[in-house]
């Protein structure tokens, strides 16, 4: 779980490094989609560390990236949740199977326009700045 976690994690990072040798107008940007596409599941899987306890693996330190991930699920999980909700595309009551992938695409769709809105934002400043 540990390296699946990595892995999400050198999504943006990647990204990054690469819209800023290609494309360094648009580094911002380019990273704040690829964050809004990672960070839903990305908060459940720092939400499943909290489960390993103080003797697990991660010791106390799974006990706060849990607690970070609780946090970070609540806010980053709900809108793709009332998006699948609101189009009948899973039924009432307990969510489960292939429910959990409708909702996780609706959380990418939405958190990687948001993110890549605010990237958008950080680059024009940027824009702005260097032609004054």
């Amino acid at each position: 779980m540990i390296v699946l976690m990595s892995a999400l994690i050198l999504v943006p990072l990647v990204a990054w490094f690469c819209a800023r040798r290609f494309v360094p107008h648009f580094s911002a940007t380019v990273t704040g989609v690829s964050l809004g596409l990672i960070v839903s599941p990305l908060s459940m899987g720092l939400y499943a560390t909290y489960f390993l306890g103080p003797s697990g693996f991660l010791g106390p330190l799974g006990l706060v990236t849990g607690i970070i991930g609780l946090v970070s699920l609540t806010f980053h999980g709900a809108p793709g949740f009332h998006i699948v909700r609101s189009l009948d595309l899973v039924p009432s009551g307990i969510i489960e199977g292939v429910g959990h992938v409708y909702i996780e695409i609706a959380n990418a769709l939405v958190w990687a326009v948001v993110y890549g809105a605010l990237g958008w934002v950080v680059d024009r400043v940027r824009r702005s700045r260097v032609a004054l």
